[in-house]
């Protein structure tokens, strides 16, 4: 075994084994084991496809946190946010906004723009996914059930 795996180490680049080892751990974290019955298969897929794009969301969420952080201490102290608490924040109504600051707010509405877009965009995605994967599985079922019966039909 130690041969085996001197010879892989050897013959490879770190970045293959780097895939090789990303794409295991992305297959045990998938893996849906005993929780695929019929009722859950979209509610899994959409889980394995949140999972697979953890990266993304992971960054997009720090982003969410910088934000409501500008929120919180420029509005309240309490840690809750209303709504007139939002809208009424120092940083959104403030009319001494600087060069930079406005530079910041573009670049952020920007960002939002994107995170907006790629959120809509993998809804779509996810959602065909499903609706082609739930079409395909019924049709392959209906086809079981058929075959089944003309099996029987036989004997």
């Amino acid at each position: 075994l130690a041969s085996l795996k001197s010879s892989f180490e050897a013959k490879t680049t770190t970045q293959l084994r780097t895939s090789i080892l990303e794409s295991d751990k992305l297959m045990k974290d998938l893996d849906p084991g005993m929780a695929l019955t019929h009722q859950q298969q979209p509610l899994l897929y959409r889980r394995q496809e949140v999972l697979a794009s953890s990266d993304s969301l992971r960054n997009d969420m720090e982003e969410l946190r910088k934000i409501l952080h500008l929120l919180l201490t420029s509005s309240s102290s309490s840690g809750s946010l209303r709504e007139d608490a939002v809208t009424q924040a120092p940083i959104l109504t403030s009319t001494n906004i600087t060069h930079d600051d406005q530079r910041r707010l573009d670049a952020l509405r920007l960002r939002m723009e994107g995170f907006q877009t790629r959120t809509q965009d993998m809804v779509a995605k996810v959602d065909h996914l499903v609706q082609t994967y739930h079409g395909l599985i019924s049709a392959a079922s209906e086809k079981f059930v058929i075959a089944d019966e003309a099996i029987r039909m036989r004997e």
